[in-house]
Formats: structure tokens, sequence, C-alpha cells
């Protein structure tokens, strides 16, 4: 990764003012899950200046406040995912942030970072449309709002000038009679990038006529919008399976209007048109099934949604340049080091602390062989910048042993032979410590859940599974004997 100057903020005249002065030459990093790749790719544009604005605190947070929520861009997927107020009057949004990458990256990545990428197969920028957002920009001038619709030019780019920063997106709550749904289509069923989405949204009146019809798909335009035509032919009708067909009908009509035909068309023509019709039968689905019992904690158990809160605060004088000066606790252990800008939090464990159990693999977060934990959190240490864990806890394989004795995940791993050419086998333990840490009784799903962005290729992940569901922690032996 080529060098850069790192400056981290605290506040959100800082990160303006530092991108006002350097333009072109600066960019703002938050999670880092899509920059941080982006940075590793032969002929990549390196800015000169990078802006760490992950402990702003008043980017972060999701509320509510006059009929509307409020979602702060530093949001983490994981603390989408985990939302209440979400699952009540968005549940769509959450079901978004379920499909994104895996544990890791949700962990990581940000709702912000999400928008601003502008990428076609963005999954919370469909729900987030149908929501009918807005987007408040601001820059050292001012601030400006918009609609997220609008903020859109083509894949990758976006109306925000040099200088502006995404500080918030808000939208309406959604009606009590109104039900909604998003349907992702990916080659895999985590770590899956988005071939084609749906967000829809219904309302249906007293009379069970349809009152308000909401289409969005992704990946499928050049930027994302409202398939108005569609929507047009669900209002005022009783829903009925050859309506909903008709609607999906459309909005392939539409989609080929405006793109063509193209190598892909021949997939996506009749494929788009079968999700929206799915998505709109889930939509009446969630409104005779909708249970009042949502637990959020047992959605995502090893994501903790913690906020940069309680990180160390930090000074830009103090904490800026090609080479940082950082604090931090890894494995118990407190450490004051000096560390390149572009070092990553899994080099610095590997090469320059001499933990080598953090294994290097892919290095752009699909493998995680290079999980670790941080303040409590599973994410991959090849998509966090070292100066980024100042004031924070890290937590490395070797960490998991106490006074020399392996740790009951560590034991069960053996029992169970879970652990074969052992590559794999540190970043599955992180994972499951954390999700373990939460949810010391998990539920098979929920395991898989928890290692679903931790590949393996010897094992089949049913000995892992079982090792962990199996784990030595208070209750195993109830569970056992089926009481």
């Amino acid at each position: 990764m080529k060098r850069f100057n790192f400056f981290s903020v605290t506040t959100i005249d800082e990160a303006c003012g530092l991108l006002s002065s350097y333009g072109p030459d600066a960019a703002a990093l938050a999670g880092g899950t899509d920059l941080l790749i982006e940075f590793r790719r032969p002929g990549a544009k390196v800015p000169k200046v990078l802006v760490d604005i992950s402990r702003v605190n008043e980017l972060g947070g999701i509320s509510e406040s006059d009929g509307h929520i409020s979602i702060k861009p530093l949001t983490s997927h994981t603390q989408l995912l985990r939302s209440a107020l979400l699952q009540k009057f968005a549940p769509l949004l959450n079901s978004a942030a379920s499909s994104i990458g895996s544990p890791q990256v949700r962990n990581r990545g940000t709702v912000g970072g999400n928008i601003m990428n502008a990428a076609a197969c963005a999954d919370t920028v469909p729900p987030l449309i149908a929501l009918g957002a807005t987007v408040t920009l601001q820059s050292k001038t001012g601030s400006r709002e918009m609609s997220l619709a609008e903020l859109f030019v083509k894949p990758y780019q976006t109306r925000a000038n040099l200088g502006e920063l995404l500080t918030a997106v808000r939208f309406k709550k959604l009606p009590p009679d109104t039900r909604s749904a998003f349907i992702k289509l990916g080659r895999r069923n985590a770590l899956a990038i988005s071939r084609l989405s749906v967000a829809a949204i219904l309302q249906t009146g007293k009379d069970g006529k349809i009152a308000d019809a909401r289409i969005v798909p992704g990946a499928a335009f050049p930027t994302w919008k409202r398939v108005t035509a569609a929507e047009n032919m669900l209002i005022g009708e009783k829903p009925t399976p050859k309506l909903f067909a008709a609607a999906g009908q459309k909005v392939s009509e539409e989609m080929i209007k405006e793109t063509g035909r193209r190598w892909s068309t021949e997939y996506k023509e009749p494929v788009i048109a079968v999700l929206v019709r799915r998505a709109l039968e889930q939509c009446l689905l969630a409104q005779s099934e909708q249970s009042p019992s949502f637990n959020p904690v047992a959605m995502e158990a090893g994501g903790k949604g913690k906020s940069p809160s309680g990180s160390q605060s930090l000074t830009l004088n103090s904490f800026s340049g090609q080479e940082c000066a950082i604090s931090t606790t890894i494995n118990g252990r407190s450490r004051t080091l000096t560390v390149p800008a572009n070092c990553t939090l899994m080099d610095l464990l590997r090469d320059i602390l001499g933990l080598p159990g953090t294994k290097c693999g892919c290095e752009v977060g699909e493998c995680g062989a290079c999980t670790v934990l941080l303040d409590g959190e599973a994410v991959n240490s090849c998509l966090v910048l070292a100066p980024q864990i100042h004031g924070r806890r890290v937590t490395t394989v070797e960490g998991l042993t106490l006074n020399g004795k392996l740790h009951p995940l560590q034991e069960s791993f053996m029992d169970h032979d879970a652990a074969h050419c052992g590559f794999c086998t540190p970043g599955m333990l992180m994972s499951a410590k954390s999700l373990l840490d939460s949810n010391p009784h998990p539920a098979e799903r929920e395991i898989r859940t928890a290692i679903s962005g931790n590949l393996c290729r010897c094992t089949g992940y049913q000995q892992i599974v079982e090792a962990i569901e199996n784990t030595s922690v208070p209750g195993r032996a109830l569970r056992q004997s089926g009481k």
C-alpha cells in the first residue's frame, strides 16, 4: 500500500477543514472495508491525505424525532441489523444489513461508506430510497440537503463536492399498516456481492386495496430509482399473484428500456421480474406473520454494535503524519508504538509484534484468516489500519490462552478434530469467541452465521460447528442432557 499522511479527527469541523484544505488529495476513512481494498489494487489512486473520521462521535447512532428516523453515517451494518427501532419502523433496512458481507465486515462497514462508495451493488441504498431518505452534506462553508436518489450520478460517482462530508440520513417512519421486504440475489449465502436486489414497500387500506407501493431494484439500473410504472400498476388494486407478476414484468421491461440489451440481459430479464414478485409477496407475508418478539441480539449475537465513544480521545496535532504514535492494549498488555500510517493491523501483529497466529490470506476481507477481536468485536485485521487501534483493545488467537492453559474453545476444537490444515483455525476461534462472549448458548444457525466470514477448505464446517456448539461454557451439561 502506498504511503500517505494520516489525520485522526474528533469533530465534524476538523474533518471538513482538512477535506477542504487538501481538496482532491484527501479522502475520508470510516470503516475502510471498501477503501482499503481499493488502495491495494494495482495502479490505484491513493490520496496524499487520509482523514480518519471513525472517532467523530456526533457522526454515529440511530435516533427518532417528529415521526422521522435519523441514521448517522458511522452507524455500522451490525448496528443497523440489531436496531429494534429499525425493525419496528423500517424492517427492510434490517434485512439489507443482514445480507452484507460477513459479521467481520458488518462490524466495521458503515452506512455512510456504503452510500458514498456508490457501488451499484450497495445493499442499503435500495431500501433507503424506497423509504424516501434524504441526506445531509456538510462542508467548511455550510450544509445542504437532498434526496438520496438525487445524490448519485453514476456508479462510483456522487454529487458531493470536494470537501463535503455526509453527516446524516433521514426518512419518515413507515406507518403501522405498511409492510416491506428486501431480497438479494448473490452467488453464495454470505460474502456475496448483489447480482440483483429489490426493496419493496406496500401499504394496504381498509378495503384491502393497495394504497401505496414503492419498488427499488438494485444493480439493475445505472443509478437507483423507484420504478413508478410498476408502482402505479399496483395502487388501487387488490393484491394477487397475477398482479405481482405483472409488476415484476414491468420492472424488467423498464430495466431493458433504460439499459438496452447486453451480455447480462438474458439472465437479468427474467430474474428481476421474479425477485420483484417475491418481494411483493413477502410484504403480504410480513403483514400476516409479523412477530412482536424481535430479539436483535439473537439475530446477530456476535456483533455488539459498539460505537467508538469509549475510545481515548485524540487531538489533531498529536496524531497525524506518515508515522503515528499509538497506545493500545494487545492481549491484555499495554503497548506504546510508532507505526507507519499505511500499516494494517494484520501487518502490525505479524511483522512488528511477532504474533503470527493471525494469518495473512486474501487481504480483501473475504477469507477471515486474519480475524481478531477489536474491543470484543470480530474484524478482519487486513482491513483495519494500525493507527485506528489507538486507545482500543485487540485480542488475537495468542491471547486466548491463560497461564499456559488452552481456552475451552481450543480444547473443543481438538476434541472434535475441527482443525485440519489449521490455516483457518485462528480466525475461526476468534469469530467463535466473539459469538460465545455475547451468546453462550447459540443455536446452530447462529453459529453458522458467526463463522460465515471464515472460509475452510478442509473440514466441511460440520466439525467446527460441533466444536463451537459443545464448548465448555456454563449450561453445557444441561444442553447435552436435554434438560
